[in-house]
């Protein structure tokens, strides 16, 4: 392509690049050939015999490419597959395959472990590590409580937990980012324990309540886990301690003991009702039967006294003076216990024979008019 300038009247001709037409490349096939040869130690071949090589090389590296697809699924596991990044199914427990990456990812996740997740304070070794700034927090009557639980979970569902929740992880735990169990359970778990205890009285939380409260805080992290869907299930939430702060410690520790000390009263008073109530159930009991068999027997003497009664009238309305008689002799019998007694029908035959009986008491009684 030529260009005229005017300046000077010169005509300069300038030539466009042109890429090289039917050149050889600097490197050629042979030459890639005889190096791949050259390192591996072979014997020397022709084109051929080279082509056949490489695609030798080439098919079993496809075969050891394809191999790398077989996989194992343990009895605890659930493998969630993926081709091309998208979400294909779950494979359980056994042998299986799936393309190898990068078409397909999988991930094997043990979905039966129970996990754990500790919120206000760090196990480190044989000892803890306190974390004020989740431990402390207001009840409902505006005091300060340190409150540290143990939260137990695990996976319930696998593709909620691998794919839809995007968590910057929990290094305190070996968390790797993206799994739900880092972060976003954490505070979870904090916005539940925080709810719970904010809505009750601090007497509540330290010593009466704590089982209501465990049970709230439960109910409250399922709730949130289940909204999120973050496919992690929460098992249990125990209180491990519930302490007001230090600064008030020894205060709150003399309540704790009188409460415990009244508690205690009221066991043993219970204890106490418990032994004795039957007992004088017992005597109760047996008084009871007592006085029913007193009734039972003045009545019944009752009875036969007015019976007694009744007969004497009648016979007394029969024989008038024959039971008036036996009535006089009954009364003296009753009147003279014990002492001998002569009775005399009429007292035209009385002889002077003294003493009577050997005793030498005369005690004669004249029956009759």
């Amino acid at each position: 392509m030529a260009t005229a300038n005017n300046e000077g009247g010169r005509v300069e001709d300038l030539k466009m690049y042109r890429p090289p037409q039917n050149e050889e490349p600097s490197v050629q096939f042979e030459e890639i050939i005889n190096r791949l040869r050259n390192s591996l130690n072979l014997p020397g071949v022709g084109g051929g015999g080279a082509s056949v090589l490489v695609f030798g090389i080439l098919a079993l590296s496809l075969l050891i490419w394809l191999a790398t697809g077989i996989y194992t699924v343990g009895p605890d596991q659930q493998a969630a597959l993926r081709t091309f990044g998208r979400f294909d199914r779950i494979e359980t427990e056994g042998l299986h395959y799936h393309w190898p990456a990068p078409i397909g990812t999988r991930n094997t996740v043990s979905v039966t472990t129970t996990r754990q997740l500790e919120l206000g304070f760090r196990t480190a070794g044989t000892g803890t590590r306190k974390i004020e700034e989740e431990s402390l927090m207001i009840t409902g009557d505006e005091n300060i409580v340190d409150v540290q639980i143990v939260v137990q979970y695990r996976i319930s569902n696998l593709p909620d937990f691998l794919f839809n929740v995007d968590d910057p992880g929990d290094p305190d735990r070996n968390i790797r980012s993206g799994n739900p169990d880092g972060r976003t359970l954490r505070d979870i778990a904090e916005t539940a324990v925080r709810q719970v205890v904010g809505a009750r009285n601090i007497d509540d939380v330290l010593t009466t309540e704590k089982e209501n409260v465990q049970t709230d805080i439960l109910l409250k992290m399922q709730e949130l886990t289940a909204e999120y869907s973050t496919g992690i299930d929460v098992l249990s939430v125990l209180l491990q301690n519930v302490n007001p702060p230090d600064q008030v410690q020894d205060a709150f520790d003399d309540v704790v003991r009188a409460r415990e000390e009244r508690e205690t009263k009221i066991n043993q008073a219970e204890a106490y009702e418990a032994s004795r109530l039957p007992r004088v159930e017992g005597e109760a009991a047996q008084l009871v039967e007592e006085a029913q068999a007193f009734k039972d027997g003045r009545i019944a003497r009752a009875q036969g006294e007015a019976d007694g009664f009744l007969a004497l009238l009648e016979g007394y309305r029969t024989s008038p003076d024959v039971t008036r008689q036996r009535l006089y002799l009954e009364a003296m019998e009753d009147i003279l216990p014990g002492i001998s007694k002569f009775i005399i029908t009429d007292g035209s035959g009385v002889l002077p024979l003294l003493p009577l009986d050997e005793a030498g008491s005369t005690n004669i009684l004249q029956g009759g008019n």
